[in-house]
Order: structure tokens, then sequence, then C-alpha cells
């Protein structure tokens, strides 16, 4: 079986899923960020590739510019071809960004998972929730018009705690999140994630009546299970890795 492999450099880890040729996730793989993009291939040919194969082909991204160059080196030969996904990499997808080259790669490929999940036919509003938090806008057509960063909910409550002088430092897990706080924590809690889920529900209404949410990252899930969102969603947590895959799928 002809295997691809995906990758993705966040903020805090690297993330690797595993697809046969077919399309079919295989597995998946979690790295930590003191792990370079070639310990982590090693890793997973060690489990799923015969002594001496490599990898069919490789699609990552990265937006970790610190390790770019050591990322970059250590994928070499790990794979018939590797292909790292930038703003001029051919793909189905029209960026009209007016500086592309400084648009994150996660955010072109989670657009081009969304576009792989949700079709071409509606207006998609794609978001990214992690340590940052990315809402972008693909029009009819696979037509990327732009998009919008904040703060993830970590971010919020690290910042409130390191930038006031009474506010306490508060985990968003493990504790209610009521529509109003009876506590600090909760006051602190509720308004980060609340919050977000508002950000969420204005940039739906901001995309049109017929578009079409594409969620994924770690907070989203989150979200999900809090059940803080009023419309319709697609919640994808492999919605990077299907934009990755989507640029290699078709190779033979």
């Amino acid at each position: 079986m002809r295997l691809k492999l995906t990758l993705d450099r966040g903020n805090t880890c690297i993330k690797a899923a595993l697809w046969s040729d077919d399309g079919q996730l295989v597995a998946r793989e979690l790295g930590d960020e003191s792990q370079s993009a070639g310990e982590l291939v090693e890793r997973l040919a060690a489990k799923h590739l015969a002594e001496g194969e490599i990898f069919d082909a490789i699609a990552w991204c990265t937006v970790v510019e610190s390790e770019h160059a050591d990322d970059e080196a250590s994928l070499a030969g790990k794979a018939g071809r590797v292909i790292e996904l930038t703003a001029a990499t051919p793909m189905h997808l029209h960026i009209a960004y007016q500086t592309p080259a400084t648009l994150g790669s996660d955010r072109i490929a989670a657009a081009l998972g969304a576009i792989a999940v949700a079709g071409t036919q509606r207006p998609i509003l794609v978001s990214d929730i992690g340590t940052a938090v990315t809402y972008d806008y693909v029009a009819v057509g696979s037509h990327y018009l732009g998009g919008n960063i904040a703060p993830g909910i970590g971010l919020r409550l690290r910042a409130l705690a390191a930038f006031t002088d009474a506010l306490p430092a508060v985990d968003v897990a493990g504790g209610e999140i009521p529509v109003w706080g009876r506590t600090t924590a909760e006051a602190m809690r509720s308004g980060a994630v609340r919050g977000l889920a508002a950000e969420l529900e204005y940039y739906h209404r901001a995309a049109g009546n017929d578009a079409i949410a594409v969620i994924t990252g770690g907070s989203a899930e989150f979200l999900v299970k809090a059940n803080l969102l009023t419309f319709d969603y697609i919640y994808d947590p492999c919605l990077v890795h299907k934009g990755l895959f989507s640029i290699i799928k078709d190779e033979n």
C-alpha cells in the first residue's frame, strides 16, 4: 500500500497524519515542539513501512519560522516527493490576498480542507481555533478573499493574568462557563470562551445567510462539547491535514 503523509507544525506541537492512496486516514501522530519534522516521520516509518521503504509523498506546512530550516532539511529523502504548502503552491484555491507571501500556510491548508469537506457551491467560514483563532472567508468557486486573526482562549486568559494586577491565572478546563460569572475565575473563563463563541457567530453572519461554517483546532472541540454554537457547522479535527492531502492525493 502506497502511503502519503501530512505534517502540520503549529505553535505548541507538530502533528502528522498518515493516508492511504485512496484517501483513507490510517493513523495520526503527535510530536512535541522540540522534535523535528523528520524525527516524527522516522517514528511513523518505523511503525508503518518496511525497512528501507519511504513514503510516497509528504505535504507539510509550518507557522514556526524559527524551525523552518531544520524541518525542511530533516525531511530530505523521507518520501518520493516532499511539498511545502505556501501561497505559491499549485492548488485548487484562488488566493485574493494583498500580501500572499505573509498568509499563514495553516490558514491555506484549512481553507483547502474546508473545500474538501463542504464543497465549492456555498460560501465558507473557516475557523481554526487554537493558540490563535483564524476566521477566513472562502467565496463560491474556491476564492479565498481574506480573513482575520484573534487570540485563542488560552491566550486571552494568560493575557488577563499577565497584564492586570489583580486577575489570577485561570485554566479553561475544569470549570463552569455560565453566561454570567459568579466568581472572578468564572467571569474570566466565561468571558474568554463565550466571547470567542460570539466572534464565531458574528463572522458566520458576516459570511452571509448561505454560508457554511467549518471549524477545527484544539479549542474547537471544547466549544462543540460545551454546545455554545447556535448555528449549523461542520467540526473536523483533521481539517488542516485534509487540506494538505488535497495537494498530493492525485500524484502517482
